[in-house]
């Protein structure tokens, strides 16, 4: 079944290629610029910086600077409240690095780890701010309100995980050490962070072209519209922003988009976290349900 739909969609993107080549050159020039004047200055720094901070054993060090909220939590995990804190102010996918990186050190179990790419990989805050509340929303709604329909469902999920911390054995404290042989050198860091930077470039050129076809392809209007919300975050929030629709209709449209983030963001998401294998159809429902919770939120608190 996987094998058939690859295969449709493969035939389905060679005859766009064919049949819109312009549209499909535009798409991947809007993608490869995104990629390079904006992705790339702010998502490499932070992955060669992540790679070095792993090979010099800097996480550990840094998560005691939360000693005193670790003091409330004894048997947490050490690295718990720094992954939390930073994943949620990088953002995706770097939160995904972040939680990758400790899976694979042997500091979060898969399990572990899994759960906590829900909660560490959200759209920052600092994108919500200065693209869908600023430049779509002309800062004309409640941004506070607006964080609430967005991360309280992340919010819940993290209560939920710290319910299993007090009722199982999940984040607490692994002994574990990383073996010599699994260290890698610094030229081995550099590439690994060159590998993940256009990963995510060929990712994003992708889904651009893909955005750009649905705007041409005679789908019916529902699966267009649906297929737009669903691809690309910024060119989602940018085409339902500029809709005709009222204020109300398009505050709960845009926060639903930006809570699921898109498929190009969890394409990025999946490349930086081979190595941990952790699960993209997981990672996929639950977006999908912290989406709908916070449209549901946005329309009883936006009315």
């Amino acid at each position: 079944m996987r094998n058939c739909f690859i295969q449709f969609s493969l035939i389905f993107c060679a005859v766009s290629l064919l049949f819109f080549p312009q549209t499909s050159i535009n798409g991947a020039k809007n993608g490869l610029l995104l990629w390079s004047a904006t992705i790339t200055p702010t998502l490499l720094p932070f992955l060669l910086l992540s790679g070095f901070m792993q090979y010099y054993q800097t996480f550990h060090f840094i998560s005691r600077l939360f000693f005193p909220l670790k003091k409330l939590f004894p048997d947490i995990n050490e690295d718990f409240f720094y992954t939390c804190i930073l994943g949620f102010f990088c953002g995706c996918p770097l939160g995904a690095k972040i939680v990758n990186d400790f899976v694979c050190s042997g500091s979060y179990t898969k399990r572990e780890g899994q759960a906590l790419l829900y909660v560490c990989n959200q759209i920052s805050p600092m994108f919500t701010i200065g693209y869908t509340l600023t430049l779509i929303l002309h800062s004309r709604i409640n941004m506070l309100r607006f964080f609430f329909c967005l991360y309280f469902p992340v919010f819940c999920c993290l209560i939920y995980l710290f319910y299993r911390f007090f009722t199982s054995d999940f984040l607490h404290t692994h002994s574990y050490s990383l073996p010599v042989s699994e260290k890698k050198s610094v030229d081995q860091i550099i590439f690994d962070s060159l590998h993940s930077i256009f990963m995510i470039g060929i990712c994003i050129m992708i889904f651009s072209i893909g955005a750009s076809l649905v705007f041409i392809v005679p789908f019916p209007f529902y699966i267009k519209q649906g297929l737009i919300a669903v691809f690309e975050i910024t060119n989602a929030i940018s085409h339902f922003g500029a809709m005709q629709i009222s204020s109300y209709q398009k505050v709960i449209l845009l926060c639903m988009i930006t809570s699921f983030g898109g498929l190009c963001a969890a394409a990025q998401t999946m490349s930086v976290c081979k190595k941990s294998r952790l699960s993209f159809g997981k990672y996929l429902l639950v977006k999908f349900i912290f989406s709908l919770f916070s449209g549901l939120l946005a329309a009883l608190l936006f009315v």
